[in-house]
């Protein structure tokens, strides 16, 4: 069989033709069609402002600048995230305090977050891993308390919810990854949402080079330069509307491979809290047998992934003095991490894909019983 890839995004004839139609205007820098696609995603997830960017982690970077969180500044981090989180913190200039997760949304274990919280701390990243979330009404209580702002990492969760608004819109300020893999995709690239005016204003200078507006060149405020293209915002314009399709479908992955694998009691899942309408990104399962069922799969032509790897175990971080790390051992991380494997979950998978895949698995834990 032909090999089975965990994640590949859905792209066609549709975005193939119409950045043609972009291209031939010649005006490829930053200009009507990315204000087309902000406008898409304000509407769709119901936000004042949308800020397309050059990629997620410039996005993040700029809510910390945008708070003029620096030097001398805590910002609280989970410990299983995609590294840039963590980077975009250094690259601030602030410190990444590391947190535990939760067992079983990933997200923060509010718990620990509570006793990291220091004079130091002017704001937590809650990272919405798969589409999951945690408890985010009393992370607002404990912030909205001690004044810490809420930035939300909504990278891997465009379309999920905490209770009626969209994961990504609950705190001060979001967004989303537009990169490859993701759920939607402009090959690179990101968006910041926020609901405050004068935040927005503040971002926009932060991406345009310190100006309020393109073209002028009186800059009342240092800035750089994370401008979309209208290339980028082409190809997103046409997956948008394609993104019900794209939930519906991850979402139908999910229920089949929970449903016929819930039967293995070596296999476990992700459970949301309360509230919490998740998106399924990628499937995950939850194994001690993870690296014999890894090995299988892949002899087979099916592609898994790792769950992130832990920051505290990060080589990079190793005899510096970047992260702020507690004496508590990080147990969890390292159990989610041992243990956690990414199946299969492109919109592009078939059915007959997906139960041989299914099939596979159940014939691993049949053989090694």
């Amino acid at each position: 069989m032909k090999k089975i890839v965990q994640i590949e995004p859905w792209i066609g004839l549709d975005e193939s033709n119409y950045i043609k139609k972009i291209v031939s205007k010649t005006l490829l820098t930053e200009a009507a069609e990315t204000k087309k696609f902000e406008n898409k995603i304000t509407r769709k997830f119901k936000s004042n402002y949308a800020l397309a960017v050059s990629n997620w982690t410039n996005g993040l970077y700029m809510a910390l600048k945008a708070f003029n969180i620096g030097r001398g500044d805590e910002v609280i981090v989970p410990n299983v995230t995609f590294i840039a989180t963590v980077n975009s913190v250094i690259m601030a200039g602030a410190t990444p305090v590391i947190c535990e997760i939760d067992e079983k949304n990933l997200s923060f274990d509010i718990d620990h977050l509570k006793r990291l919280i220091s004079k130091k701390t002017k704001a937590v990243i809650p990272v919405h891993l798969y589409g999951h979330c945690c408890n985010l009404d009393l992370l607002k209580r404990i912030c909205s308390k001690k004044k810490i702002k809420i930035i939300e990492d909504a990278a891997q969760s465009m379309g999920a919810k905490y209770k009626k608004k969209y994961l990504g819109t609950i705190g001060e300020v979001g967004g989303f990854s537009f990169y490859g893999n993701k759920i939607i995709t402009t090959g690179e690239g990101g968006v910041i949402l926020t609901n405050n005016l004068k935040l927005k204003k503040k971002l926009y200078e932060l991406k345009n080079h310190g100006r309020s507006k393109k073209g002028i060149f009186k800059h009342d405020s240092i800035g750089y330069n994370f401008m979309f293209t209208e290339m980028q915002a082409a190809i997103g314009n046409i997956q948008l509307n394609k993104l019900n399709k794209i939930l519906n479908k991850k979402e139908t992955i999910f229920k089949l491979y929970k449903k016929e694998l819930s039967k293995i009691k070596d296999i476990s899942f992700m459970a949301p809290v309360k509230f919490n309408k998740p998106v399924y990104w990628f499937s995950n399962i939850f194994t001690k047998k993870k690296n014999g069922l890894k090995k299988y799969l892949n002899d087979r032509n099916i592609q898994t992934r790792d769950i992130f790897y832990p920051i505290n175990f990060q080589p990079c971080y190793k005899k510096t003095n970047y992260l702020k790390l507690t004496k508590k051992k990080y147990a969890v991380s390292e159990k989610i991490f041992d243990n956690g494997i990414s199946l299969p979950s492109s919109y592009s998978l078939s059915k007959s894909q997906q139960k041989f895949i299914i099939k596979t698995i159940k014939d691993y834990f049949n053989q090694a019983k």
